[in-house]
């Protein structure tokens, strides 16, 4: 099976997200019967299902991302009009500072003013798609590095890591990640 992504309508409530989602991997997979459950981390799997499905959620600004795969797959995502907005006064380098590791916030440093934010942005979804793709937590962020001198690595043991571009309204405005066992090109 090749990736399938949904783009849902985000949702102010947890429960209409799950059910938006739940409605969608069912119609998708033609099965009543597919349910996407969550564990106490809050991570997705697909049951009642013939064959195993891997499942990736990211909500961000007025969209949910949700990306099925037949191997573990993660995705994340951040509006970035949220992180930018002045007002919210987020002090992304010291979150930096915090959850990167020592190239990361190098590789940060070394980016002019104007890309700094993108930059941060970059890296953090590179980091989340990781771990959701790996099985880890935020807590493993300082443990590992999506940056290798100058430029973005492809794979973190043998997990492939890349921008993910999808096509809606106001894409513009939006950074994805994904991470897993997917093709990588040369």
């Amino acid at each position: 099976m090749a990736l399938k992504t949904f783009i849902l309508e985000n949702s102010s409530t947890k429960r209409q997200r799950q059910s938006d989602i739940q409605k969608a991997v069912r119609e998708y997979l033609n099965n009543p019967k597919a349910k996407v459950e969550y564990d106490e981390k809050g991570r997705a799997t697909i049951t009642n299902i013939d064959k195993k499905m891997n499942i990736s959620i990211t909500c961000c600004g007025k969209v949910m991302l949700v990306v099925l795969f037949e191997k573990a797959i993660g995705i994340d995502g951040e509006y970035i009009p949220a992180i930018a907005d002045p007002e919210k006064k987020i002090d992304y380098m010291t979150i930096a500072e915090r959850f990167f590791s020592v190239d990361e916030v190098e590789f940060l440093r070394d980016s002019s003013r104007e890309a700094e934010l993108e930059t941060f942005i970059k890296i953090w979804v590179r980091k989340e798609a990781y771990v959701k793709a790996a099985g880890k937590t935020i807590a493993e962020f300082p443990n590992f590095s999506v940056v290798d001198g100058p430029r973005f690595v492809k794979k973190i043991h043998g997990i492939a890591i890349k921008t993910f571009a999808i096509k809606f309204e106001d894409c513009e405005n939006y950074i994805f990640a994904i991470a897993g066992a997917l093709e990588q090109k040369n």
